[in-house]
């Protein structure tokens, strides 16, 4: 149990550490010009400290069950494999671990980035659960893991190194 709460406690402070910069990415990937030498242009970008966690509560929830399943997920690959996860003797086994942790954190990690990018870029500064709302009467459960099979195979590919 104690893998799952240090899993979900990291997750969510790197979200609310990382996600000013995560949304000035997206809006630099969206298309916004923004002068990096200006900084009226830089502070433009945002309508006050509010704005810089825009999109932020799906990932803060997300994220942190998301470290909380790759931890467990991790240790117990490694148990599974006979391994010790406070001292794996074999590379392989730790790859392994992590490229089925990776795997079976697809089950947030794909509706909360698609959440988050979606709130980060819409123009009328929607909300993740409005953007939530919206996919699920959209698309349906279906609808939160529109690109998923991308999401999973770089989750389970990245987190195995």
């Amino acid at each position: 149990m104690s893998n799952f709460w240090a899993g979900y406690a990291s997750g969510a402070a790197g979200i609310i550490i990382g996600n000013p910069l995560d949304l000035l990415k997206v809006r630099l990937q969206a298309g916004a010009p923004i002068s990096i030498g200006d900084p009226a242009s830089f502070s433009s970008q945002f309508d006050g400290a509010g704005s810089l966690i825009k999109g932020a509560a799906a990932p803060i929830f997300g994220y942190g069950a998301l470290n909380a399943i790759l931890f467990v997920f991790y240790n117990r690959t490694l148990k599974l494999l006979h391994d010790n996860p406070n001292s794996p003797s074999s590379l392989w086994k730790v790859w392994s671990a992590g490229a089925i942790g990776g795997l079976a954190t697809f089950v947030v990690s794909a509706p909360t980035e698609l959440i988050k990018c979606r709130a980060q870029a819409s123009a009328n500064e929607q909300s993740s659960l409005l953007v939530a709302r919206d996919i699920m009467r959209t698309n349906g459960v279906r609808g939160l893991f529109f690109g998923g099979t991308v999401t999973s195979l770089r989750d389970s590919i990245g987190y195995g190194f």
